[in-house]
């Protein structure tokens, strides 16, 4: 992932010194692990890379496997955890898992399609503490809910980013750029204004699961270069603008030259 707003912040005040990794000492971080908890989701997006279909999957780990796994990546050093999937609301314990992770010291954050956050849950969802609640939101309604593959899902997510302000939860809203949502990029990110987001993740389309079966729906190259540029230049507005926002890119490591061409 490309920190795009945190590299930002450190050119516009340069007398801070460096970058600092966090641990507190320049260029050292503990690994992020982004830990897909299941495969089992509720929905069947085009652009999924794990394949996910709502069933029931073999070999997924119980309880006590997780609370396990959990306490093995701490020993490795891990400080940053994202618990995904799959969709991960779908497994019983997820706030069980959450909580473990939040005694053992962790950052933890939730990835979710925000489909499953109702009235019903979001108090669970806010006692879980999570440092951020990620939602994806991959392009207006309509092409949303093409490529999330069921209609209202993306009034449902959207509504689920409401119900996560509303009760103080920093939200990140997460896109996969493809041919079909480049052209909405611009009012993707003033749904982030309207909707109070503090974060938005642009993600580059990921070849494996469905999303192998939709790459020529895939953002050409200068669609890719005109996408980053618009969060550069919006991050670098709200930098300048004392916004605490938060812009990050994942999946292709060329955006880091491509950052440091526009800064220069």
């Amino acid at each position: 992932m490309l920190r795009i707003s945190h590299y930002l912040r450190a050119l516009a005040r340069p007398d801070a010194g460096p970058v600092l990794g966090a641990r507190g000492t320049p260029g050292t971080r503990p690994p992020v692990v982004i830990w897909n908890l299941l495969r089992r989701c509720n929905l069947t997006c085009k652009h999924c890379y794990a394949t996910s279909a709502d069933s029931e999957f073999r070999d997924e780990l119980d309880t006590a496997e997780a609370l396990k796994v959990i306490d093995d990546l701490h020993e490795a050093g891990v400080r940053v955890l994202i618990l995904s999937g799959g969709e991960p609301l779908l497994r019983d314990d997820i706030f069980e898992l959450s909580a473990h992770a939040r005694e053992k010291g962790f950052f933890v954050a939730l990835s979710t399609n925000g489909t499953l956050i109702d009235e019903g849950n979001i108090e669970q969802v806010a006692a879980a503490q999570y440092d951020y609640v990620g939602i994806s939101i991959d392009g207006l309604e309509a092409v949303h809910d093409e490529w999330r593959q069921l209609q209202g899902s993306f009034v449902a997510s959207m509504h689920a980013i409401d119900l996560c302000r509303q009760h103080g939860i920093r939200v990140g809203l997460r896109t996969t750029l493809t041919q079909n949502n480049y052209p909405q990029l611009p009012a993707l990110l003033a749904l982030m204004r309207e909707h109070d987001v503090q974060k938005f993740y642009l993600s580059h389309l990921n070849y494996s699961g469905r999303g192998k079966r939709s790459r020529k729906a895939d953002a050409h190259h200068q669609m890719t270069r005109d996408a980053m540029r618009q969060l550069f230049e919006q991050a670098w507005d709200d930098v300048q603008n004392g916004r605490e926002t938060d812009f990050v890119s994942g999946n292709n490591d060329a955006d880091a030259i491509l950052l440091l061409q526009w800064v220069e």
